[in-house]
């Protein structure tokens, strides 16, 4: 805000300490360039806070006995006055040459305090050079934003403000902690996108990492702009965002910098960073080590003079697999026509297979024409297994899988050679087993080429993080479905973290997930030939993409249908929806944690609240599975990623929890033993 000033006169005495500026000291004063009178003194001032001046360009030879900065309230420069403190030092100063210093105030005082501000010899009472200050002067000020309104996860905060020029305080910030992957986000334009970068948060010790799975009610936190991407100046938003779901839970618009008239980040209330998380490294011993994607997927390896000894690590569940290997080009990393291992851990976290795969195509192998995402052996023209599994083990949350190849093999069908005395582009991927053992469509791979030497000198990689959420048991999910029932009523809810979504389906969940009859995300079973009605509560507005999930039943395991490209959605189906009607969620009544519930039974009871827009006006769809239906499809959010799970569909209900073919191959198996026993 304007503040009322006598004319100030600055006189600068002599010092020795230099300050080395960011690019912005505030305001500049009116007419502020210093009049040089002797000793070379000059310089632009600008005022940083009614306590703090900043002189840019700063010069002064140095040579006078008793020069200091100086400042009083008499009409002009006198030996009436207070030494200045120039970067922290009130001592004579020493020579400047177009130096940035800093100007603090003594304690108690204030620019109204004074008339003038200027470089003054204490000895000989003269004065080296002065600035007269106008009347009035716009002091930097912290700015106010507003409110910041709810998008998502309860996000909120009464009021946002530009603290300086690289800092801005959430007032009593709400959030509901069911984020999977939240961070305080900003970046250039009004819209938050995945183009944006993490705020540093002063109350996580200036951390850059996720928020935590733990409810905010009311609390107040200071971000920091990082000092490589800019300041407030360069961003045009701040808010929360979900990195991994591209999701916007709540947001303000930053105004441009002729708006924003606050102070100059002092660097004194930035906490250094000291992270303290727990840290886990795989108990193997290689040679060399590569990052594929941060604390989530790493690869060791050893070359010996014929094989390559591989060790893959990655932060999984038993069930999904890590690929990698050669890539299907010689310039760039190709996934069709790469030459790689797929290793995986059985979902009942007993055996563990590695196998020699050759990808033929974008696609999951057709097993009748040993084309796509292919075992060796089952590829067309046929090649042979190299891989030799080694050992494995699963610690902390990560999962790591030993193999040896041979460098060189006799398979010229599905096999590359590996080179060990130059860069190679590489292949990897992490997703699915089918249930017929082969891989299925990845969920993550390299977003841009990745070139390794196998023959390099020693390497390392820095250790995983972990925490107690990676020993969390997952809940117990009845499932639904049952002869009779024929109708179900799906709302959206809390994911419920490792215990939840993520525990159930080996994926990181974006903080909320489809409820079927009150479930988090059951499996169903379904009959063929009977007709089903699903009732949706969805949500309706479309401008609001958190709030808006529209329900569909398809053959991807992933949902997110919209999100896809034309290529992507080649051999999706989608047989039922989409539909999407008014929204309800079972929301958070308060700050719950559902790590600490045993049972989703007595997390949802405890701390969830089916709350309903209104009107409530669900949307219906029904739907007959058929004799051409996949025994496995999935309900899914049309619009996102990763809301639903499986429904299984039978011909009976004999065994509810297997799919028919499952079924069949247990009574296969059942009469062969007893078939032997018999003999």
């Amino acid at each position: 805000m304007m503040a009322e000033f006598y004319k100030l006169l600055l006189v600068i005495y002599c010092g020795s300490i230099i300050v080395s500026g960011e690019g912005y000291y505030g305001k500049q004063i009116t007419n502020g360039k210093i009049r040089t009178l002797a000793h070379r003194v000059t310089g632009t001032v600008y005022a940083a806070s009614n306590k703090r001046l900043y002189i840019v360009g700063f010069s002064y030879d140095g040579t006078a006995p008793d020069a200091f900065a100086w400042m009083g309230s008499s009409d002009r420069p006198s030996s009436a006055g207070d030494i200045i403190a120039v970067n922290g030092s009130s001592g004579v100063l020493g020579s400047f040459s177009n130096d940035v210093v800093r100007l603090d105030l003594p304690d108690g005082k204030t620019l109204s305090d004074y008339k003038w501000l200027s470089i003054w010899c204490r000895r000989f009472t003269a004065n080296f050079g002065d600035l007269i200050f106008p009347a009035q002067i716009d002091t930097p000020a912290p700015v106010s934003l507003g409110q910041l309104e709810t998008r998502a996860h309860k996000v909120r905060a009464d009021d946002v403000i530009v603290l300086n020029h690289r800092q801005i305080k959430l007032v009593n910030l709400d959030y509901d902690g069911n984020g999977p992957d939240a961070y305080y986000w900003g970046g250039s334009g009004g819209t938050p996108n995945s183009n944006g970068f993490a705020l540093a948060d002063e109350s996580r010790s200036g951390s850059t990492g996720k928020l935590p799975g733990q409810a905010l009610n009311g609390k107040t936190v200071t971000v920091t702009v990082p000092a490589n991407r800019g300041d407030v100046f360069s961003i045009g938003y701040v808010g929360l965002w979900c990195v991994q779901f591209t999701q916007d839970f709540g947001h303000v618009d930053i105004p441009p910098m002729s708006e924003l008239n606050v102070p100059p980040f002092d660097g004194e209330s930035a906490v250094p960073i000291a992270p303290t998380k727990d840290t886990y490294t795989p108990p193997v011993t290689r040679d060399n080590c590569e990052v594929l994607i941060d604390d989530t997927y790493q690869v060791r390896w050893s070359v010996t003079a014929t094989d390559i000894e591989v060790s893959l690590s990655a932060r999984i569940f038993p069930g999904t697999y890590m690929a990698f290997g050669l890539s299907g080009s010689e310039t760039s990393t190709l996934m069709i026509g790469s030459d790689v291992t797929v290793a995986w851990l059985a979902e009942t976290g007993i055996k563990t297979n590695a196998v020699d795969y050759y990808l033929s195509a974008y696609q999951q192998c057709v097993v009748s024409s040993g084309s796509g995402a292919c075992t060796d052996e089952g590829s067309t023209p046929a090649g042979t297994n190299d891989v030799i599994v080694g050992e494995s083990s699963n610690e902390n949350g990560i999962i790591t899988i030993s193999y040896t190849k041979p460098l060189s093999t006799s398979d010229t069908n599905t096999d590359k050679v590996i080179a060990t005395d130059k860069d190679v582009f590489v292949s990897w991927s992490i997703g699915p087993i089918n249930p017929n053992g082969l891989a299925a469509k990845h969920r993550q791979q390299p977003s841009s080429d990745v070139k390794i030497n196998f023959g390099r000198a020693t390497s390392e990689c820095p250790a995983f993080t972990v925490g107690d959420k990676e020993n969390l048991k997952k809940w117990e999910i009845p499932k639904a479905g049952k002869e009779g029932k024929t109708e179900f009523q799906l709302d959206m809810g809390q994911a419920g973290g490792p215990r939840g979504y993520e525990g159930i389906t080996g994926q990181p969940g974006w903080g909320i997930a489809w409820y079927v009859d009150g479930f988090i995300i059951p499996e169903i079973t379904l009959k063929r030939n009977v007709t089903y009605t699903f009732t949706v509560n969805g949500g309706s507005d479309e401008t609001i993409q958190a709030s808006y999930h529209p329900f569909y039943i398809t053959n991807d395991e992933e949902g997110g249908y919209f999100q896809k490209t034309p290529e992507e959605q080649q051999g999706l189906v989608i047989y039922a929806g989409p539909v999407n009607g008014s929204l309800c969620e079972y929301q958070s009544m308060g700050a719950y944690n559902p790590d600490d519930f045993e049972t989703f039974e007595k997390y949802r009871d405890t701390s969830l609240n089916r709350v309903c827009d209104s009107p409530e006006e669900p949307a219906t769809v029904t739907w007959t599975p058929d004799a051409d239906t996949p025994d496995l499809v999935y309900y899914h959010c049309y619009t996102h990623k990763w809301l639903g799970w499986k429904i299984n569909i039978v011909d009976d209900y004999t065994d509810a929890s297997l799919p028919s073919t499952t079924i069949s191959m247990v009574t296969l198996i059942a009469s062969m033993l007893i078939a032997i026993i018999m003999m």
